[in-house]
């Protein structure tokens, strides 16, 4: 009686055994392979809302494509290739294109060196200030610094749309 008690009690051990291995093995596939998106609880801009960031001249710039990055965003790495593309887009149609960051400038500009962004204006700002609840995020921005599209998150399934959606805003008449 004793000894199938005792495998009794050794078989539903290697079964414990089994399911906490299988669960930490499906946590850890998950936390690597299909990380979250950084945000947080604090209100998104929204279009017609003007953003502020230190130092910049909205009058100066007519239209600009506004990156919101942070050096750890999986996402932004990610995106990296496509983005690379939208800025090539903007220079031909004398859009600017501003990278802005929670990290120091350095650290930034680091960064975009080595995802291959070719972005020359980067600005420090805090995401929360500005209402960015997450990293990617891109805004196309007036000349008077209001926002007139959004687009959060990695954008892998969205890349035609978002490149089409942004064309036509390159090329329109902001008022």
């Amino acid at each position: 009686m004793q000894t199938k008690t005792r495998a009794n009690i050794e078989l539903a051990a290697q079964i414990v055994i089994a399911i906490a291995v299988v669960i930490a093995a499906g946590a850890l596939v998950k936390r690597s392979f299909f990380p979250t998106l950084v945000t947080s609880a604090f209100p998104m801009i929204k279009t017609g809302e003007r953003l502020s960031i230190p130092n910049i001249k909205w009058e100066q710039n007519q239209k600009s494509l506004v990156f919101f990055l942070k050096k750890d965003c999986p996402y932004c790495s990610s995106s990296a290739p496509f983005y690379h593309q939208l800025i090539d887009e903007a220079n031909k149609r004398n859009v600017k294109c501003l990278a802005v960051f929670p990290n120091s400038a350095d650290e930034a500009l680091k960064y975009l060196r080595y995802i291959d962004l070719p972005i020359d204006n980067i600005q420090t700002a805090s995401l929360a200030d500005n209402k960015i609840t997450g990293t990617p995020t891109v805004l196309f921005v007036d000349h008077q610094g209001i926002v007139r599209s959004i687009w959060f998150g990695a954008p892998a399934e969205r890349e035609t749309e978002m490149r089409n959606q942004l064309i036509q805003l390159f090329d329109a008449t902001v008022n």
